[in-house]
This record gives structure tokens, C-alpha cells and sequence, in this order.
């Protein structure tokens, strides 16, 4: 009797890292996205270093991204948004806690909507 591998004939069809690659769609509005960046002021470096949690920088960054594009006007700061961020809903209220205790945002609670938030830059 014959040892004959049944899966032998599937490597040869196995998927490279070089394929997964190009199989991977990014959508436009992510890529455009990694074009941007942050610029963030040194006081809030200075006060970020007594941050907590890594949340809590993620949420700073993503505020002053939207401080600039929103011309330094008070915006709504929405669950989505940070979700592709990797930030759940309630590690964002704990990051925007903590960044109002370092004196970086004021944040204007709204019963059952979402936060308003003001960069203190």
C-alpha cells in the first residue's frame, strides 16, 4: 500500500503574503486618512505624559486632528469615529475624563447624545 499525502496538491496553491497584499482592499476614505497627520502642541505632550491609559493619547490625537480641520471650532466627538481607532465606547469616556483632568478639553455633556468637545490649545 501506497502512503499518498491528500494535501499535498493544495500547497501548491497556497496563498503568498504578496497576494494577501493585493487582496486586501483599503477603503478610500482610510487611505486618504494616512495621508494626514497631527501636529500636537508641546503643553500637550508635557501633560500627556501623566496619561494613564494609551486610549487616552489615541483620543488627544484624534481631537486635535479634528480641532484643526474644524478650525478650532467645538465638535461632536462620535463612538465610530474612534472605533476605527481601536477606542470602545467606554474606554473613550475614560480617555476624555482624563484628558479634561490634564486641562487639555472641556467636554459639554448632552443627555443621550454624544459629547460636544473643546480643545484647549
Amino acid at each position: 500500500m501506497m502512503d499518498h499525502d491528500p494535501y499535498a496538491d493544495l500547497k501548491q496553491h497556497a496563498l503568498t503574503p504578496e497576494m494577501l497584499g493585493k487582496l486586501a482592499v483599503v477603503p478610500r476614505k482610510i487611505q486618504k486618512r494616512r495621508e494626514h497627520f497631527v501636529r500636537v502642541p508641546w503643553t500637550w505632550i508635557e501633560r500627556l505624559a501623566k496619561a494613564r491609559y494609551t486610549a487616552t493619547y489615541r483620543v488627544a490625537l484624534h481631537i486635535l486632528y479634528r480641532h484643526w480641520k474644524g478650525s478650532g471650532k467645538p465638535f461632536t466627538l462620535s463612538n465610530g469615529m474612534l472605533m476605527m481607532e481601536g477606542v470602545a465606547r467606554g474606554t473613550k469616556w475614560r480617555a476624555l475624563r482624563e484628558l479634561e483632568q490634564l486641562g487639555l478639553i472641556m467636554i459639554e455633556r448632552r443627555k443621550r447624545k454624544t459629547p460636544r468637545v473643546t480643545a484647549l490649545v
